[in-house]
């Protein structure tokens, strides 16, 4: 998958410091990923929620959450494949998180 925006993590990496492993973690997995759908997202990502037209993740035991917007790889009219991606919309605490005009 392609990652659009990695600046917002990369600066969240640095202001939440006790998220920043697994904010590599999860650029790791996302960059080797080939999620065709939902399912394939949620093989990678168990607790990662479908919130329309965003998919969020749980980053750090769910103190932080990762909203994104996933565009899954799809198969082109000539047989070839897309190329996912991912776009990075916002990190946030979970409090900011429960308030939705942070996010939309």
């Amino acid at each position: 998958m392609h990652i659009i925006s990695p600046k917002t993590l990369r600066e969240a990496a640095i202001s939440a410091k006790d998220a920043g492993r697994e904010i590599e973690a999860w650029l790791s997995v996302v960059k080797s990923a080939r999620w065709r759908n939902l399912v394939d997202l949620n093989h990678s990502f168990p607790s990662a929620d479908y919130v329309k037209p965003y998919v969020i993740f749980n980053i750090r035991g769910n103190r932080y959450r990762l909203i994104t917007k996933v565009y899954f790889i799809r198969l082109n009219k000539n047989g070839s494949q897309s190329k996912g991606h991912v776009y990075i919309r916002a990190f946030l605490t979970h409090k900011q998180y429960d308030d939705r005009s942070n996010w939309e």
